[in-house]
């Protein structure tokens, strides 16, 4: 009988510590392994089957205004359309992803509040960001021709905030 307890608990808490929201690979690492976020943070990678390798080989980075206008993005610098070159997650595990984010942030030379602030003001209001979050703009997912990228975060802003506050509240984990 107590060898019984003893496993319906071990069993409870195991399903309880796996799906801890402080995790970053509860709910955010399958989110930054959607199209919607790896299909820019890949783009000049060969190895990763880059955009700028593919579909868009030869094209200058002063050419995305021409395709990517602020009809399609909703940027209102259309500019700014492509990700920081160097921060690749697709392939990557939970732990390699997490950790990617914090060295391109730096996060080891500042305090958690400041990297929480970077985090937020790049997750939450970054428009590059909310075109890769299924509903959170009129724009998210556009692509020229009228076209629309499917694999974006799912759930919407809301759920997205919810999750990665979690997720920093938790202390930033890499788990």
């Amino acid at each position: 009988m107590k060898i019984s307890i003893f496993v319906v608990v071990l069993l409870a808490w195991s399903i309880t510590a796996l799906a801890d929201d402080s995790n970053f690979s509860t709910h955010l690492h399958s989110k930054f392994q959607t199209k919607g976020c790896t299909n820019c943070h890949d783009f000049f990678d060969k190895e990763r089957g880059g955009l700028s390798f593919k579909s868009h080989k030869g094209r200058s980075p002063d050419m995305c205004v021409y395709c990517h206008t602020q009809d399609v993005t909703g940027f209102k610098h259309t500019d700014e359309w492509f990700a920081q070159p160097g921060l690749y997650t697709s392939g990557m595990d939970s732990q390699q992803t997490c950790e990617a984010i914090k060295t391109a942030l730096h996060a080891k030379f500042k305090n958690k509040g400041m990297v929480a602030r970077q985090i937020e003001i790049h997750l939450f209001e970054d428009p590059r960001v909310l075109w890769g979050i299924e509903e959170a703009t009129p724009n998210s997912g556009m692509l020229p021709g009228g076209e629309k990228e499917k694999d974006l975060v799912k759930e919407g802003l809301t759920k997205w905030k919810d999750q990665v506050r979690a997720w920093i509240q938790g202390g930033m984990k890499c788990q």
